[in-house]
């Protein structure tokens, strides 16, 4: 019987700090594209 993840755990394929904005093309396969988080609102002036 193969192993799986636990049911509880949110699975995000993105790394620690980044997050999934939709999905992209990569090679000719849907990946998912991370991008990083923003921390806080960018102000221009």
């Amino acid at each position: 019987m193969p192993a799986t993840k636990k049911k509880s755990e949110k699975e995000d394929p993105c790394w620690s700090g980044y997050t999934q904005e939709g999905m992209k093309t990569k090679d000719g396969k849907k990946v998912p594209n991370c991008v990083p988080e923003k921390k806080s609102a960018s102000k221009k002036g």
